[in-house]
């Protein structure tokens, strides 16, 4: 159990943080199978978001992206809300306006 108090799963070799990631996770599967998606990546996508006032690179990685009807989408899937989400979310909203973020709350 980490300190969100949620357990990881693991099915083959991929590790879920969560059974709701791994629920979406095999959704969006569904999803690219029925060609309605393309391009699906799990943990695969890291975005640079700027430089912290302590000189450190400030990343987000979403839990999914992929391609739906032409529009690049950036898919979180969230429990519990940390803190820094909304800020983190701001800055790709920023940053990267071509791409769709949701969040799938749970």
């Amino acid at each position: 159990m980490n300190k969100y108090h949620v357990n990881s799963t693991v099915i083959g070799n991929v590790k879920y943080d969560s059974k709701a990631e791994r629920n979406q996770h095999l959704i969006l599967q569904q999803r690219e199978r029925e060609g309605k998606i393309q391009a699906l990546h799990f943990h695969g996508i890291a975005f640079a978001l700027g430089v912290s006032d302590k000189g450190r690179a400030i990343r987000y990685t979403p839990d999914f992206t992929y391609i739906e009807d032409g529009q690049l989408v950036a898919c979180e899937v969230k429990g519990y809300r940390v803190r820094d989400w909304p800020v983190r979310a701001a800055f790709f909203a920023r940053e990267y306006p071509e791409w769709k973020l949701i969040v799938v709350e749970v």
